[in-house]
């Protein structure tokens, strides 16, 4: 594909990365929570925990609707091509392994959220459960990725005849530093989406000007600890790409495509140092819509070189 062509084709993938975004930052917050939780915890700042509440408050609101969009999104899939139903429900699916700890992360995230007045006085067993939901919830990411993977590299005519198949699991599979992305991104969208909740809530949810002057960098750096981390594997992703296939890169549109979600990450970066040494953040607040943005389009150009790299892998 040429430069257009790439660009077109990420276009028109930014309706869905978007749900992909709310999906991310769903399953990669409740992590940023109980991590907060802990601190709060252990050195007695209040802040930390009132964040981790409101975070993994909006990670809930999140996952109903990406799980919901999911969903639809599954059904119309089918409808369009039902062999693709071997792929999403077959008992030796690689998918399975995303729904089954998918599940695990909404039994244990949902009471970790709701119950999170009611066990003040038991906080061990409150962020055991916060624990076993985030990293069920990551484990899940990459489990999502490796199906994906699987899915992508099917050879052209079988693709949509499922065939169990062992993982690439070996130390220079691309599978990796794919998953590894996704997590992290996650993990910095979660935080990254949080600002957003933050600055909305400001009315309703009013902990006062020092509680915001507290969270907003605090989530700021979150977001930018997940996203530099993220934009590392990309450059991870590359060095192990065969030669073919970076020569295959940087003659095509993907090489701008890659680049520009590069530029993007690291704008959003920058955004958020800017908001985490903010003196009033709360002045500064157009960057947490400013920087969820630049996510979105930072993933409808990551989803269309991961699509590009797993069609010349087949």
């Amino acid at each position: 594909m040429n430069v257009t062509e790439t660009f077109l084709l990420a276009a028109t993938m930014s309706a869905p990365a978007f749900f992909d975004l709310l999906g991310l930052a769903a399953f990669g917050v409740i992590f940023v929570a109980v991590v907060n939780e802990l601190t709060a915890s252990s050195n007695g700042k209040v802040f930390f925990d009132k964040y981790a509440q409101q975070s993994a408050t909006m990670g809930l609101l999140l996952m109903t609707v990406s799980l919901a969009a999911l969903t639809a999104a599954g059904f119309v899939a089918v409808s369009r091509m039902p062999r693709l139903a071997q792929w999403l429900v077959d008992p030796a699916s690689p998918f399975i392994h995303f729904y089954a700890a998918t599940g695990l992360g909404l039994l244990l995230g949902i009471p970790y959220v709701l119950t999170w007045r009611k066990m003040r006085s038991a906080k061990g067993v409150h962020m055991a459960f916060g624990f076993g939901a985030g990293l069920a919830l990551l484990a899940a990411v990459s489990c999502c990725v490796a199906a994906l993977y699987m899915l992508g590299t099917a050879a052209g005519g079988d693709a949509m005849t499922f065939t169990a198949g062992r993982l690439p699991l070996a130390a220079d599979s691309l599978l990796w530093p794919m998953a590894a992305q996704y997590v992290l991104l996650a993990i910095g969208s979660g935080a990254g989406l949080s600002l957003v909740y933050l600055v909305l809530r400001r009315n309703k949810d009013d902990f006062g000007r020092d509680y915001y002057k507290f969270s907003l960098p605090l989530a700021a750096k979150w977001a930018a600890f997940g996203v530099l981390l993220h934009l590392m594997c990309q450059g991870w992703l590359y060095a192990l790409l065969p030669q073919e296939a970076r020569t295959l890169v940087m003659n095509t549109g993907m090489v701008c495509a890659w680049g520009s979600a590069v530029l993007a990450g690291l704008i959003c970066c920058g955004l958020w140092a800017l908001l985490s040494g903010c003196k009033a953040p709360m002045r500064m607040k157009w960057i947490a819509f400013v920087g969820a943005a630049l996510l979105w389009v930072m993933l409808s150009l990551n989803i269309t070189v991961s699509m590009g790299l797993l069609s010349m892998l087949q």
